[in-house]
Parts: structure tokens; sequence; C-alpha cells
């Protein structure tokens, strides 16, 4: 969490700069150190952007950069070096770096009360609140119980606010839905706010889509809440509600309404994870691998959001008469002389050999640097790079798995975003609640709405050429929408349990996010235990991000004797999942 601070003070400072010199009329203002400016010269406006921006950077660091959350979706799998927290050896986290963008958010409203007038100080303070219940939501689901109530007011002086109490998480998720509510009748015909429209790099300043967001977020933590009964709160009522009004709650319902974020990609505190700018070392890049569940699901699919997001192996492996690495039409192959069939059916699943073209690292291996490495005589390295000197060789490389694409491992790329939520997961959302009884409309169609809104959010288009990988002939070939929600809409009828193809849509679709990791705590669907080969606890999936908090240490301990069991670790059920 150091490095995430570090990155929003430097990322602060030049905007405080920037306002000052741009708002001064002569020399002696312009020398006037920003350190020494008081708080009322800084428009919140440029706050907000530090808001949204440092949003952006954390969530690519939690979702990306961190192991935890993509361990648990099955979504990357990492070698090299720190692979033991794919197998799910976590350690202790601090909640602190994650509530600077709470602080600003609350600092935002304080000054807009002050400040602002009509729908102005009704957007400032709106948006503020959607950004408070985002970051809440996110750290509770993660944590468990968590500072709330006296939270964000160290300023008042004393043990109450220097060392808050630990909320019980269903008064955090009270406070969230009631801020969202409210943020909902603020921002209510507010219009587009141009004083703030190039501060506001989500929405650009339309009030609008931020009621959009509110109103999606409120379905989003009322289905998380959906397994708890014995509340004040009636998800099911809640959600029908939504739906039945859309003037008064509108919700996400294509790809523009997106609460995604773009990443700049001038310096380190504006540009993806993946990319040079914030990582240096290569290697960083490649160790994080695409895994075995991700893309062997997106094979079996036919899907061309596999090639969107992975790479071909840059060495397929074949059996063959001999034990060699060939160049044949321009593409290396390996040929073995191994008994692939043979290794693939013993017991040991640590030394299976992948022949696809599209090849995922498995999950929870206990060396994943060994993985296709088999000895057959041949020095591949060495091979390889005579053949073709721009294959990757050097540290965390693996020729015969797959990397992500090459957009991942820009600075900037229109297709690569911080994702907050997205059309998409409403829409399964709402395929969920027709499921359970609690709307009328078609499951079907939002399960199909949801399909086509997470390719379409990828830039995926009917008749895409070379887009879909079909392993049977091991080529690419065009993609076939027709064919593809044919097959999907099959898949729904065929289910016995509609929610199983529901949420293995709607994980797909949460690539690169924790949304999925929630999802499964709280259904057990998609079945993701079965692909863990070497986990730390077998193939259990652990549940939760476990406290460090030594300052406070005493209301921290009062939270862990409410989890179960009462022990601070990352398998301990949290009161959401018990």
């Amino acid at each position: 969490m150091t490095r995430i601070k570090n990155n929003i003070i430097a990322m602060l400072l030049p905007m405080v700069v920037l306002f000052a010199t741009s708002c001064s009329e002569s020399l002696e203002e312009i020398n006037v150190s920003p350190n020494s400016l008081p708080d009322t010269e800084i428009d919140i406006k440029f706050v907000l952007t530090g808001i949204l921006s440092q949003s952006a950077t954390m969530t690519s660091e939690l979702n990306m950069g961190a192991a935890e959350i993509t361990a648990t979706t099955q979504y990357l799998q990492r070698d090299f070096t720190s692979y033991d927290r794919f197998n799910f050896n976590w350690q202790a986290s601090s909640y602190a770096g994650y509530y600077e963008p709470l602080k600003d958010s609350k600092y935002i409203f304080d000054r807009a009360e002050e400040e602002k007038t009509g729908k102005a100080k009704d957007y400032y303070q709106g948006v503020a609140l959607i950004m408070k219940s985002y970051w809440y939501g996110v750290l509770t689901s993660l944590f468990g119980d968590l500072p709330y109530t006296n939270a964000l007011l160290a300023e008042n002086g004393g043990d109450e606010f220097f060392k808050p109490a630990y909320d019980d998480q269903l008064t955090i998720f009270k406070g969230i839905i009631n801020d969202l509510t409210q943020a909902n009748s603020l921002l209510t015909g507010a219009g587009v706010i141009q004083e703030v429209a190039d501060a506001d790099i989500v929405y650009q300043g339309d009030a609008l889509k931020w009621r959009k967001l509110a109103n999606s977020l409120r379905l989003r933590y009322y289905m998380r809440l959906s397994e708890k009964g014995g509340i004040d709160i009636n998800p099911a009522a809640e959600i029908s509600a939504i739906v039945g009004n859309s003037a008064e709650y509108p919700i996400l319902v294509n790809n523009d309404d997106n609460a995604a974020i773009a990443f700049v990609g001038t310096n380190s505190d504006n540009s993806w994870y993946g990319g040079p700018l914030r990582s240096s070392n290569r290697s960083e890049f490649y160790r994080r691998k695409p895994s075995a569940t991700i893309v062997d699901d997106l094979t079996a699919l036919g899907d061309p959001r596999l090639t969107s997001w992975v790479r071909p192996v840059d060495v397929q492996i074949f059996e063959g008469a001999t034990d060699e690495i060939v160049q044949e039409d321009g593409v290396l192959k390996r040929y073995t002389t191994e008994d692939i069939n043979a290794i693939n059916n013993d017991e040991n699943k640590e030394n299976d050999l992948n022949t696809s073209l599209f090849v995922g690292l498995p999950v929870a291996l206990t060396d994943p640097n060994q993985f296709q490495k088999f000895a057959d005589g041949i020095n591949a390295n060495e091979e390889i790079a005579s053949l073709d000197g721009s294959v990757y060789l050097a540290a965390a490389s693996n020729p015969h798995a797959s990397y992500l694409t090459e957009m991942y491992a820009e600075d900037a790329n229109p297709l690569v975003k911080a994702v907050l939520m997205n059309a998409a997961e409403v829409s399964f959302i709402l395929a969920e609640a027709s499921v359970r009884g609690w709307i009328s409309n078609s499951a079907l169609d939002y399960y199909n709405s949801g399909i086509l809104l997470s390719m379409g959010q990828y830039g995926i288009s009917d008749g895409d050429q070379s887009a879909v990988y079909d392993k049977a002939n091991n080529t690419l070939i065009p993609f076939d929408q027709g064919v593809y929600m044919a097959q999907a809409q099959q898949i729904f009828n065929d289910a016995t349990d509609k929610m199983e193809p529901i949420m293995h849509q709607k994980w797909i679709s949460q690539w690169l996010t924790p949304e999925s990791w929630f999802d499964w705590r709280r259904t057990g669907l998609p079945n993701l235990n079965v692909n863990i080969i070497a986990g730390t606890k077998g193939q259990e999936i652990p549940v939760r991000f476990y406290y460090d908090d030594p300052f406070n240490e005493e209301n921290m301990l009062q939270a862990i004797s409410k989890l179960q069991p009462a022990e601070n670790d990352q398998w301990s059920k949290m009161w959401l999942l018990q």
C-alpha cells in the first residue's frame, strides 16, 4: 500500500501546481509555493480527478498487480517468483491505503457543502457518495467488518476517531445503499455539469451516467446480500423496484455507460499496470500468465474473447518421430517422442503436457516454473533463439505457455481500462434476478445481452477474422456471432439449473475484476475448486483478505472474534458468508 500512497501523492502534486500557475495573474502569485496554498485555493474538481485517477491506479494494482484476486478468480497464474500466493499461501493485508479515495470523497462532499450551489453542488456531493460507496463496497467484501461510522474523522481528535471501532458488515452495507440512494436523488435533473466536464475522467460531468452507476451498484450489493436472511433489507423487492422504474432508477445498459477509466500512459502514475512505465522490468508482464481455467474454457466455447486476451504459444508442442524444434511455414513447432497421452493420464497432474495453440498455466502448481519443460535432450531456449531471435526468452519466459496479448503490456490501450462496473454485469445480475423470480423479464434475454455486451466491450464484432481458435483443426477462423449465440442459448436451455450458465458467462465477462470471486463465494459458481492442483488447503479457495492493523489492534481483535472460525486468516468466514 505504501507504493500506492506514494503514487497518489506524486499524482496530486502536479495538479496543485497546474491549478496554482494557471490561475495566477502576477509573477508573485506564480512563485507562491503550492505546499503553502490553503485548501480553499485548490478547486475541488482537481481533487475529483485525483480520486478517479487513484481509483484507476488502485484497481489495476488490485486486479493485475496483486496476486490474490486473480488467483481466486483463476484468470491469471504466476511463475518465476512469488507464486506461492497463487497456491493461496497469503499474508495479512492493510486496508489503510484504500482509504485515500474515501477520505478525499468526504473532503469533496464537505467542500461542496460550503462552496458550491445548485446542481453543481448536487453533482459533487452525489459523485462523492458514489465513490465512497464503491470503495467501501470493495473493502467490506474483501475484509469483512471495518471502521466505518467513526472512520475518516481523525481531525476530531481522540481514540474514538484515531482508533475507530470496526462496524459490522450489515451496518456498512446499509450505509452504502443509503448513500447510493441519496446520490441518485442529488443527481436527478442535473444534466451535464460543464465546469467539471474536463476533470471527470469517467463520465465528463454527465450526471445521468453517474445515476446509472449509483443504481447499478445498488443492484450489485442487493444481490451480494441475497443469501442473508433475517435482515431488514429485502433484495428481491428492492431489485424489482429499480427494474420497474427506469425513469427514477436508470441503470447501466450499454458499454458507453460503463464505469471504466482509461489510462493516459504518459508517466508511471497514469499508466496501466503491465506497461513499461509502471513495470520497467519486462518479466513482470510475462510472469503473469493466463490460467488454464479461463484459456481452456474459452477454447471449448470457441469464444473470440480468447484471442482478444490471450496470445498463442510461441512454440506449440506436437508428438512426433523425433525430438526437435523446427520452423515450418514461419511457425515454430516442437516435436517430441514422449507419450503425451500416457503422461496426461497418470496420477501426476503436475507434469501434464498441453499441445494446444493456446495454453494456460494450471492452477496452483507446486512449481509452475517447470510447466511444459520436459526432458527430451533438447536445449529449448538455445534452439528457439537460433531459429527466431524475436521470441522472448529472458526472465519468466515459457515458450510453451501463453502470455496475455500485447495490449496488456502497453502503458495505454483503448481496450484496457480500470473497470469499476460494466453493463454486462448488470445484465447478468438481472438474469439471476429473473431466475430467482424477483422480476418478470426474460432471463434468457438478459443472459444473451450480457454476453454481447462483454464482447462489445473488447471491440469484438461478428465476422472478425482469425478471432476464434478451432482446436479440432488447430487453426484460427472468423467469428460467427450467430453460431456462438445459438450455442450459448442451447447451453442455457439445456441447463437444469439456469444459474450455472448465467454465472459461467458472468465469470467470463468480469475478466480481471474481483466480482467473480464475490459471486463464487455466494453461489459456488462456476465450480472453480476442481481446477486446483496443489493448493495450500487442498482444493479450497480463500474467502477473504485478512487484517493487518497493529495501530488499532483492540478493535481489530474484536472484529476477528466474530469470524467463523474466530481466526484472522484467509479461510475464516465474514458475516456476509456465515
